[in-house]
């Protein structure tokens, strides 16, 4: 059976399968979103990490995974995940690598997102599918070899994370059968981008662009 996936705003994704259902940071939830069996969260920004929103989804018998500086803000029990780490959860498998940024900068000169607060990239493999979500990140050594993937979630709204030119050498690199751009219409960031991350993909890569919150992916082939 196909996952089914919802896309909600900023990064936030739902994924239905195998019989868990899956947050990746999730933000701008709606009212009476059903409750998680999984959360993970890349890294400890308010748009990726919202107390608000984790209290909507977040019971008792939920597991938390959550990036090093991300836990330190959270109410136990959570799981750290440093890069490079994996773990299992049912039928989930985790794995990360880093997600960080190089040419995106403050004004301070430090990188929005550097790579020492360890922040996550998530490789997930549920239900005989793959899903590699980037987290806030340029393209960084670290993506080659992750692939091929079913799904990938890339941020395109530069600024603070990838550019869509820059979104659409990751997919490049991670091969995905659908890749989805992530990281727009909030902070930074357009439909605009999300589209010209479309035109810029390999051929062989079916891009969905969610404009609405709550929009549902398409299932793979």
């Amino acid at each position: 059976m196909e996952p089914e996936v919802t896309w909600y705003a900023q990064s936030a994704v739902r994924i239905d399968a195998g019989g868990l259902r899956v947050y990746v940071d999730p933000y701008h939830l709606p009212a009476n979103q059903p409750p998680a069996d999984v959360i993970l969260i890349s890294h400890e920004h308010g748009d990726h990490l919202s107390p608000d929103d984790l209290a909507q989804i977040r019971t008792p018998a939920t597991k938390v995974f959550a990036s090093r500086l991300a836990a330190e803000q959270l109410e136990e029990p959570v799981e750290v995940l440093e890069p490079g780490q994996s773990a299992e959860f049912g039928g989930l498998r985790v794995r990360t690598i880093p997600a960080y940024t190089v040419s995106k900068l403050r004004p301070s000169g430090e990188p929005t997102h550097p790579k020492a607060n360890g922040g996550l990239g998530l490789l997930l493999d549920l239900a005989e599918h793959s899903f590699y979500f980037a987290g806030d990140t340029d393209v960084v050594p670290e993506m080659a070899g992750i692939g091929p993937v079913d799904y990938a979630f890339l941020p395109v709204g530069g600024h603070y994370v990838m550019t869509p030119d820059e979104a659409a050498e990751a997919a490049r690199l991670v091969q995905p059968s659908i890749a989805v751009p992530v990281h727009y219409g909030l902070a930074a960031g357009t439909v605009e981008d999300a589209q010209r991350f479309a035109d810029l993909v390999p051929d062989q890569v079916r891009v969905w662009i969610p404009t609405s919150a709550s929009g549902q992916a398409p299932q793979s082939s």
